[in-house]
This record gives C-alpha cells, structure tokens and sequence, in this order.
C-alpha cells in the first residue's frame, strides 16, 4: 500500500515539471544609434525578459553578446550566417534574432520597436517575425514586464515545431 501512494506522489512530481527543453539562442541587435556609444540598458533589459519568458516556459536558453549596428541589414541571413552556424553547432534548435530600433529625439535616443524573428536552426528557415513597441514601459519594472510579455506572445509558435 505503501508504493502506491509513492508511486503516485512521483508520478504527480514528474508530470508538474515542463519536459519540453528545446534549446534557443538569442542575438539582439541594437540599429539606429547613429555611432553613438552612450550606455542603454533597453537591449540588456529586453533580452533578459525575453529570455525569462523561455525559459519559464521551459526552454533552455543560450545569448550571445548584445550587438549594435547602423540599420538592419537586407539579407539577414548571410550577414548572421557564423551566428547561426554557432547556435546549431551548440545544439540550439532556434535561433531569436531581435532587432532593437532607436530614435533619435533631442538628445536622448528612445527605443521604438523590436522586431523579433525566429530560425530553424536545421532548415534555415524564418518561423515567424514579429514587431512590438517598445520604450513604453513608465518604469524599467515595466519595460521589463513588456518584454516577457512579447517573448510569452511569441512562444506558441515553437511548441509544434
């Protein structure tokens, strides 16, 4: 009688933890600084939401260094083509490009928009691409808060793949 009730409580235990465990590498990218170096905490504080959302959800997530650059590139995947290949050599199933946009107003650059896009790091192929505002956050509690939210938006889309 014994072993039931522990059979049973094991059972309960297993099935509480998500076993889903694809893995997924993030690369944000931040455009439109103009070749200014100020110090922005968006990038930092998007992908850090981002990555929570996945993780929550069950995934094992992997980053790469944040990465600024003028504007977005026309041909996305040549240009992150070594990224890719680094993110499937190190087993990630997904490759999460996020292209951080910002603006210029005054002298203080805001953050716009992300622009989020999903690979297939086996096919090679876009899942999905997506734009959420961003820089609407009153705080960066709740900046944070938008970013977990898009990155829960987002999710559905990798579960039947």
């Amino acid at each position: 009688m014994k072993y039931k009730g522990l059979l049973s409580l094991l059972i309960l235990c297993f099935l509480s933890f998500p076993a889903f465990g694809a893995t997924v590498s993030f690369l944000m990218i931040e455009t439109g600084l103009n070749g200014r170096n100020q110090a922005i905490q968006y990038g930092s504080l998007w992908e850090g939401g981002l990555m929570e959302a996945f993780f929550n959800a069950g995934f094992i997530v992997t980053n790469s260094p944040i990465t600024r650059m003028e504007n977005r590139p026309d041909n996305i995947q040549n240009e992150f083509e070594a990224d890719l290949d680094e993110a499937f050599d190190g087993g990630a199933e997904f490759f999460i490009l996020s292209f951080l946009e910002y603006e210029v107003q005054g002298n203080a650059l805001v953050p716009q928009r992300i622009i989020i896009e999903i690979y297939s790091t086996v096919s090679r192929q876009l899942i999905m691409g997506q734009a959420f505002p961003a820089g609407r956050g009153r705080d960066v509690n709740e900046e944070y808060r938008l970013a977990v939210d898009a990155g829960s938006q987002i999710i559905p889309y990798l579960r039947n793949r």
